[in-house]
C-alpha cells in the first residue's frame, strides 16, 4: 500500500491523480571580454513539486477550503510524498483547474523545498516542531529509530501529536 501525502499534519484521503518532482542545478555564467565565459556549477536547486488531484464526495469544498487555509500559512513544513523521504517544503500554490461542483472539485498544486531547513541531521542534537510535525516526522528526517526517540523523550506522551516549537532530542 502506497504512503499517503502528508504536509503539517494535513493528510490527503486520496493521493493526488499525478505527482511531479523536479530537480534542476543551479548555474551560474560569467561573461569575460575578450576570453571565454566562465560557467560554474554552483549547487543542487530546491525541489519543485507539483500535481493535480479530485476532491469528491459531499464534503469537497470544505476540504479543498482546508487546502486554501493550510497554503496561506507562509511557514514551511514537513512533505511526505510517496516514495520519498519527508523533508520541509513551503506550500506555493494552489488553484482550481475547472469549475467546482458540490460533489467534485479537480485542483492543482505546487511545493517548494525550504533548502535551510533541509541542512538539519548529522551533528544536530536537537529539533525545533513545525506546525503539524509529528515523531514519525522526525525520526524519518534524522533516519532514527522511533522507539530511539521515545527514550530519548520521556515526556513526549503521544508520538503523533507535537505542538509547535517543541523541543526534541534526536541523539
Amino acid at each position: 500500500m502506497t504512503a499517503k501525502m502528508r504536509y503539517k499534519g494535513h493528510t490527503w484521503e486520496h493521493n493526488p491523480k499525478s505527482l511531479k518532482v523536479t530537480l534542476s542545478d543551479n548555474i551560474s555564467e560569467q561573461k569575460l571580454t575578450g576570453s571565454r565565459d566562465v560557467i560554474r556549477h554552483t549547487g543542487t536547486g530546491a525541489r519543485k513539486i507539483s500535481g493535480e488531484g479530485q476532491l469528491c464526495g459531499d464534503d469537497c469544498l470544505h476540504r479543498f477550503s482546508q487546502l486554501l487555509t493550510l497554503q496561506s500559512d507562509s511557514r514551511s513544513g514537513i512533505l511526505s510524498i510517496p516514495d520519498t523521504k519527508p523533508f520541509f517544503a513551503y506550500f506555493t500554490g494552489i488553484k482550481l483547474l475547472c469549475e467546482p461542483s458540490p460533489k467534485v472539485i479537480t485542483y492543482a498544486f505546487e511545493f517548494v523545498e525550504d533548502t535551510l531547513r533541509g541542512l538539519i541531521g548529522g551533528e544536530k542534537q536537537y529539533h525545533i516542531t513545525a506546525s503539524g510535525e509529528t515523531l514519525w516526522d522526525i525520526s524519518y528526517i534524522y533516519d532514527t529509530a522511533i522507539e530511539t526517540l521515545v527514550n530519548l523523550n520521556p515526556d513526549i506522551k503521544r508520538v503523533d501529536e507535537l505542538s509547535e516549537g517543541s523541543v526534541v532530542r534526536v541523539c
